[in-house]
């Protein structure tokens, strides 16, 4: 039986990841988007996810600048794509890499100059070349968090043959009714894909997509739940009511705390890697030495430390990890980062606009079962 920790949770929603930090103290106040402030450090406007706007994740631009920059609050990528489409200006924005092809040809992002990073040559490479990062011979995307989307179960309720170390786990008509699905197109038509033996889950065709409608309608019968708070699913596989759940890492963590007998397996398939990061707007009109000041403090290893002690995340930095001790690595399952990029299936964008409309509408028909 392998049995897999993780680094951090899903970049698709951060309601549980917030509540974290505010139970740590240290969520911090934000602007609303379209405002900014006086400060010594008003150059600059940070469009980002709630949670990532403490100076504990920015301390040598605080240091150099005197306070946080502005900072205005997305709740997922759409929503920022969205609002930058329609007027909103910032200067560096914080989406996943699966958002880059699509707001680069929107015309969203401006190049970034990695010479200007003195840590980018200890940026995992892996992480440099994901999906839209590079494009036109430019690099456009400054990769910082990373982490995996697991498949938890529970190892007193549910024994796995090295056969069902796979995404078809999660559609075992022996489990019906102790299954949990995330509310994500993305998971869902991932997760089918996969287990169809689709090589491209991020550019199905027609006959493939019908393929996946069919598997995740016969899932949806075998479903306790869909779920969208990472408490509830933690809750149901703690109590036992589910258990098997596509989760999250930090859930992971959280269980085992608690002494629940929790596993992740590892996909014979490969893991649902993602990667979250920097861009710099086109229509940024900060300093450029201060938008690099920025990204820089981001990139820090001092910064990947914090990340993985804290929040149980990984960071881009290879440095971050020398800081951090063996054991804490080791519990997180972070001590050979290689490994996992080699055993991973990264995020990356649905082809084409068209095609993301059908994805769509494939996953909200299987919920209302038709």
């Amino acid at each position: 039986m392998v049995q897999r920790a993780s680094d951090l949770g899903s970049p698709l929603s951060r309601r549980a990841f917030n509540a974290r930090l505010a139970a740590k103290g240290l969520a911090a106040v934000a602007l609303p988007v379209g405002a900014r402030r006086a400060s010594a450090a008003e150059d600059l406007t940070y469009f980002t996810w709630s949670g990532y706007d403490i100076p504990e994740l920015h301390q040598s631009y605080v240091e150099k600048h005197g306070a946080m920059p502005a900072t205005a609050i997305f709740a997922d990528e759409e929503e920022a794509f969205q609002k930058l489409q329609g007027g909103f200006t910032a200067d560096v924005a914080h989406p996943c890499s699966y958002a880059l092809p699509r707001w680069r040809e929107a015309g969203l992002l401006a190049p970034i100059d990695v010479t200007r990073l003195p840590e980018w040559p200890n940026v995992f490479d892996r992480l440099k070349s994901v999906d839209g990062a590079v494009a036109d011979g430019q690099n456009w995307f400054v990769p910082i968090e990373w982490g995996r989307n697991l498949i938890l179960y529970r190892t007193d309720l549910v024994t796995l043959s090295p056969e069902q170390q796979s995404w078809s786990v999660l559609f075992d008509e022996s489990l019906k009714g102790k299954i949990a699905m995330f509310d994500g197109v993305e998971q869902a038509v991932f997760a089918a894909a996969l287990v169809l033996g689709f090589n491209n889950p991020f550019d199905l065709n027609d006959e493939q997509l019908t393929a996946v409608k069919e598997l995740l309608l016969k899932q949806k019968a075998l479903l306790r739940f869909y779920w969208t708070d990472q408490t509830n699913v933690e809750q149901a596989l703690a109590s036992g009511e589910v258990a098997v759940a596509l989760a999250w890492g930090a859930s992971y963590v959280t269980l085992k705390s608690q002494g629940v007998p929790i596993a992740a397996l590892a996909p014979k398939e490969g893991e649902q890697t993602y990667v979250c990061g920097l861009v710099r707007l086109k229509d940024s009109q900060a300093p450029d030495d201060v938008v690099y000041d920025f990204i820089n403090s981001e990139l820090a290893p001092e910064t990947g430390k914090y990340f993985i002690e804290q929040f149980n995340y990984a960071h881009a930095n290879r440095r971050a990890f020398d800081l951090v001790d063996k054991a804490k690595l080791a519990e997180l399952d972070l001590s050979h980062p290689d490994d996992i990029f080699n055993n991973s299936v990264f995020l990356s964008s649905i082809a084409t606009e068209e095609l993301r409309q059908k994805y769509n509408k494939v996953f909200e028909d299987v919920k209302l079962g038709s």
